[in-house]
């Protein structure tokens, strides 16, 4: 964007520079008006010189934008349309015989690796046409207009003259539609965990169950609105459970023993025993963090600051192994929001009755490119340091210490429980001074 701004200086900065201008004589000819009526009329008709800049520096983007639209990242474009569409004046859009997305396919090179197609879609054309062979949607460009708006959190105005809709309820309509194939026929693709998590260091681990954060404006879910999602990940960063929707407000403890997973875990978990080096027999599990309870099935770090734990070292080195599985929940969630950017901003109250349905549509699109091999390297600089935002914070789905403190499960954990987790800590002591 930054060369865009130098090469066309007069495109970006001027309308910007007058609109502070524009305002003060807005403000200065409404008191005329009350005197004068056809002093409107007159500002309509840009006798205003400063309308009269305004509306030429607007048509000349316009202008710029229709003639390389194909040529720009979506960012771009869509950052260009949004100015526009800003000022008091903004130009009339010109007719058109073929929308952006049929001068896209028109343009668009027959070798699969195109960068344009993850550029504009987040995945390579022919993952893209699989989806929709997939998915049979009732049409091309209402799958492209979807898919285009989960990417780049596109507005439903965009969508309407990019993809040819002929509103704008009847873009959302398409959205949610396509939205719900994805559940339906994507979510049939769920598998059972499987006991391959880390065979060395954890044996007979079928993944890592953590929570995602998803913003929410105002304080209507509490200071720090936002939606909770519980996932369980496999060793391939796939999304095997998830459970969306939860208000932060709930502690993560509360989330968990009312969701799914928690019901069905033991069925799910129910494969054969391992027997580890020192002869213990370990059934499969999965592993959590602080604030969820120590089960049979659920392995948990240990709590080093409590009375009731003996101080030894081996104990130490498995939370360090516990914390580093745990991180792959929140970089399956980092890679979520890197790829599809209308998770990755503040949703208004009004709509998060729609939040955890696009949420789970967002991860079961993730699974789907990392089944189909287009989970490129390209989103690894947005996943480091858990994805940070536009505004250039670092977004963390934990919590801060004081929080995590406030949190942590506070049952009577089972004898079973901890002898599990001991002979799996101490098993894996002892792999690791073997090396």
């Amino acid at each position: 964007e930054a060369k865009v701004a130098a090469g066309f200086p007069n495109l970006l900065i001027l309308p910007i520079s007058l609109l502070g201008e524009r305002k003060k004589a807005m403000v200065a000819g409404k008191r005329k008006s009350d005197r004068n009526p056809t002093n409107v009329s007159d500002k309509l008709g840009l006798k205003d010189p400063l309308l009269r800049r305004l509306s030429s520096a607007a048509a000349v983007t316009h202008s710029f934008l229709q003639a390389n639209d194909l040529f720009l990242s979506p960012s771009q474009s869509l950052r260009l349309e949004s100015l526009i569409s800003s000022l008091p004046i903004s130009p009339s859009p010109s007719p058109s015989t073929a929308t952006w997305f049929n001068r896209f396919l028109t343009s668009a090179t027959e070798e699969d690796d195109d960068p344009r197609w993850c550029l504009c879609f987040r995945m390579s054309k022919s993952t893209f046409f699989n989806l929709f062979s997939i998915l049979s949607p009732s049409s091309l460009p209402s799958f492209a207009a979807a898919i285009f708006r989960l990417a780049h959190g596109a507005s439903y105005e965009c969508l309407v003259h990019r993809f040819g809709f002929d509103s704008t309820s009847q873009a959302s309509h398409s959205f949610f539609t396509v939205c719900k194939l994805i559940n339906e026929k994507l979510s049939q693709q769920l598998d059972d965990p499987n006991p391959d998590f880390s065979p060395n260091l954890l044996p007979n681990c079928c993944g890592v169950v953590g929570f995602g954060r998803f913003e929410v404006k105002g304080k209507l879910l509490g200071a720090k609105g936002s939606i909770l999602v519980q996932a369980l990940v496999d060793s391939n960063g796939r999304f095997v459970d998830i459970s969306a929707g939860w208000p932060s407000t709930m502690k993560p403890e509360a989330i968990f023993r009312q969701t799914k997973l928690f019901s069905i875990a033991e069925e799910v978990l129910n494969g054969d025993p391992t027997k580890l080096g020192n002869g213990v027999l370990v059934p499969r599990y999965i592993l959590g963090d602080y604030c969820l309870p120590l089960l049979p099935w659920l392995v948990t770090p240990y709590d080093l600051t409590s009375n009731e734990e003996e101080e030894e070292s081996f104990r130490e080195e498995f939370n360090n192994v516990v914390h580093t599985g745990l991180l792959s929940v929140e970089i399956a969630f980092a890679k979520v929001r890197a790829r599809w950017r209308i998770l990755d901003k503040k949703w208004k109250p009004e709509t998060i009755e729609f939040m955890p349905f696009v949420i789970t549509t967002g991860c079961l699109l993730h699974n789907f490119l990392v089944d189909s091999g287009d989970d490129d390297d390209s989103l690894e600089e947005c996943v480091n340091g858990c994805a940070a935002g536009d505004n250039g914070e670092t977004r963390k789905d934990e919590k801060d210490d004081d929080d995590e403190k406030t949190r942590r499960f506070e049952g009577e954990a089972y004898i079973e429980s901890r002898r599990i987790r001991d002979a799996i800590a101490e098993n894996l002591s002892r792999v690791i001074s073997l090396r």
